[in-house]
């Protein structure tokens, strides 16, 4: 299975992040009290939720949040050969293969 949530800091890309430290706060959010970058963002999460695949599109609801507040909220749709040029596109990028991987279909379910 594919590691779509190894990845780099989008607001420091050229500094070496330890992966546990990715993994545990900056893939989930709120790293705002470990990362002066965070502190300085509008948001410091994003959540993402699967709303349907049809035909290999996935439908990602997003939300972008402050203090787990809301700033933001859209929906993005992500076909499988698609890539993120946003960390938020590229996030819901991952999900959307991780899904289609874990269902092993590309139909709606």
């Amino acid at each position: 299975m594919a590691d779509y949530y190894a990845g780099h800091c989008a607001g420091q890309p050229d500094a070496e992040i330890p992966a546990d430290k990715l993994r545990r706060w900056c893939n989930r959010g709120y790293a705002r009290d470990i990362c002066a970058h965070a502190a300085g963002e509008d948001a410091d999460a994003a959540q993402l939720l699967v709303k349907r695949a049809t035909d290999g599109v996935v439908e990602i609801a997003w939300s972008l949040e402050r203090n787990h507040h809301p700033v933001a909220v859209g929906v993005l749709s992500v076909g499988r050969e698609q890539t993120g040029n946003t960390p938020l596109e590229a996030q819901a990028v991952a999900l959307a293969n991780a899904y289609l991987e874990f269902k092993g279909t590309s139909d709606e379910r």
